[in-house]
């Protein structure tokens, strides 16, 4: 037996890296040689990689959503007798490699793994002292475990330098490369197109307010949360919203949207909580799903994957009333929510929608944002006669 490592390959010339979209096989899964067992994600299509060897997935290096280089280790195998080395240009393609014996290797830490720094209240009093930002304590490393010290930020200190220029580099944190790398896939394949239009609001403060005064509702919705809901439902009658493109010529419609909703973090960080299946739920199902995804979300899960097709981003609180939404892929729309503004004395928002135009053309999307406007303005009916 020999447990050997399974690297990512080069599948292209001038492929630098890739995206963990989602493992096909489970660690104890016994797999065959050019059996698909992960696909990934290039900056020119998504690709179910094969298997090199023959043998049992012993575990994975990574985590689906992560950004590996490649030659990157992605999984430890366990295979019997001699293996056959992979060629160094893809997984299970190319000329024969001589057969070498592989020697068992130690475990190896997950490539990309990522734990959540905690901060202690004197750490940060201690930061303060020494002029450091919040956005920058964000950037300091534990020397040990997870939790910062005030001694981390003295060895920070003693070893940051200051440029002749006058500016300090840092390495850019994983959730934001992750998110770059996306929008740069979204650049070459998506062609967006965007419309904007008004909305009351009223409905919605009104239905908080009333959850609120009922004992007989197990949830507490925020506002954001009740028109997602809204949005959900409007969903249902709009199916190009819940599908995506797969290739140029496919169209792959699921039966329920899969919502992701962008959750800011401490640093202006940006991250993905994923509502799965969102227009099977009743409100209170939603709500309660929607928030546990949310709380994930902020405490560093990004939950993007392949499967999502509809993003929400809303500035209500900010005092931002308009935007243009950036659509990020595999989503085919985005839709921004600002903050309220009176008109006629009754409060109101902007609703903008970005939108696929290799899937969504002009009426679909303007369809799809008036009723998405309809339910919200008579978010009372539409949650409190569902309970």
């Amino acid at each position: 037996m020999a447990i050997i490592e399974v690297v990512v390959p080069q599948l292209g010339e001038g492929l630098t890296e890739v995206r963990v979209l989602r493992f096909l096989k489970q660690p104890g899964d016994r797999v065959q040689r050019d059996e698909h067992i992960y696909e990934m994600e290039t900056d020119k299509a998504n690709v179910e990689v094969e298997s090199p060897y023959t043998g049992v997935i012993v575990e994975w290096l990574a985590k689906e959503g992560d950004i590996l280089p490649i030659g990157a280790p992605i999984a430890r195998m366990e295979v019997e007798g001699v293996v056959e080395a992979a060629p160094a240009t893809g997984h299970g393609a190319g000329h024969t490699a001589p057969s070498v014996e592989v020697p068992l290797s130690a475990p190896t830490p997950a490539v990309g793994e990522r734990l959540e720094v905690i901060i202690p209240p004197r750490t940060r009093a201690y930061a303060r002292q020494k002029g450091i930002s919040e956005e920058e304590l964000r950037r300091i490393p534990p020397l040990n475990g997870n939790k910062l010290m005030p001694e981390d930020i003295d060895h920070y200190l003693s070893t940051r330098t200051v440029a002749p220029g006058g500016y300090v580099d840092y390495p850019l944190p994983q959730q934001q490369r992750t998110f770059i790398y996306r929008l740069k896939r979204s650049s070459q394949l998506v062609v967006p197109a965007t419309m904007r239009r008004t909305a009351r609001w009223d409905s919605i403060q009104k239905t908080v307010a009333q959850l609120k005064a009922r004992a007989d509702v197990p949830v507490q919705p925020s506002e954001f949360q009740v028109f997602a809901y809204c949005v959900v439902q409007a969903t249902r009658n709009h199916p190009k919203f819940r599908s995506q493109l797969v290739g140029e010529d496919t169209l792959r419609e699921y039966q329920h949207v899969n919502l992701g909703i962008a959750v800011a973090r401490p640093g202006d960080e940006l991250v993905t909580a994923l509502v799965k299946e969102a227009s099977a739920l009743d409100f209170v199902s939603f709500v309660r799903t929607a928030q546990a995804q949310i709380r994930k979300a902020r405490a560093g899960e990004d939950q993007a994957d392949a499967s999502m097709q509809l993003l929400l981003t809303y500035m209500g609180g900010y005092q931002i009333i308009d935007a243009i939404p950036v659509l990020v892929a595999p989503a085919v729309a985005i839709l921004f929510a600002g903050d309220t503004f009176p008109v006629d004395g009754v409060p109101h928002v902007n609703l903008v929608l970005t939108f696929d135009h290799r899937l969504i053309n002009g009426v679909g999307a303007a369809e799809f944002l008036n009723e998405v406007a309809d339910k919200v303005a008579n978010a009372e009916s539409l949650v409190l006669g569902s309970l």
